[in-house]
């Protein structure tokens, strides 16, 4: 039987950092902003209509969509973002159930899937365990403005959309904590591995 467990955390927290762990520890892994990156770069056409009908289509570039003007226009406006999450989460639900079904045929033993909206979007009975990564918001606002990838103003707007650490932990087998070294947090993945 293949155990299906759910990876989530709030917005700079170290999923990332978890998963690319476990892809070096070769376990499989359904990754779900990999998938959204891959819808933004190469856009099909029911994505581009929906974006039309959105009032987003001004955020196509040549080829690609512009995912920072987007979330500019998404997180000042909670009808638009719920709307654009609908369609993105049910593209998402395709490719997961996909790679679920192709583990199972497989037997393949334990499969993880990131999923950044596991709780928001109740999905909590899709898996076997669900692990946390939680993390200060001083230490995620620190490491974001090191990576310089989100604005202070924006990460503030997403993380007010997010589950609370309180409703996280409620909700999660595992809660693995991410405030220290890489080195720390590898050793409390590796404790939790053995307990799945």
């Amino acid at each position: 039987m293949t155990k299906i467990i759910g990876i989530t955390g709030g917005y700079g927290s170290g999923k990332s950092t978890l998963t690319n762990y476990l892809k070096k520890k070769n376990f499989a892994l359904h990754d779900s902003d990999k998938e959204v990156n891959k819808l933004y770069k190469n856009p099909n056409v029911d994505f581009k209509k929906h974006l039309f009908s959105l009032g987003l289509i001004k955020s196509l570039k040549t080829k690609q969509i512009n995912k920072k003007e987007i979330a500019e226009k998404i997180f000042s406006n909670k009808n638009l973002r719920k709307k654009l999450e609908t369609f993105i989460h049910y593209k998402l639900s395709h490719t997961r159930k996909s790679f679920i079904n192709k583990h199972k045929k497989l037997k393949t033993k334990i499969i993880f899937l990131d999923i950044p909206l596991l709780f928001e979007k109740n999905l909590d009975k899709e898996f076997d365990k669900i692990i946390c990564v939680l993390c200060s918001k001083k230490t995620r606002t620190e490491r974001l403005k090191l990576q310089k990838k989100t604005k202070k103003t924006m990460f503030e707007k997403i993380i007010m959309n997010q589950t609370s650490d309180a409703q996280r932990k409620k909700r999660s087998d595992f809660c693995i904590t991410n405030n220290n070294t890489k080195k720390i947090f590898f050793r409390k993945v590796d404790e939790v591995l053995i307990l799945i």
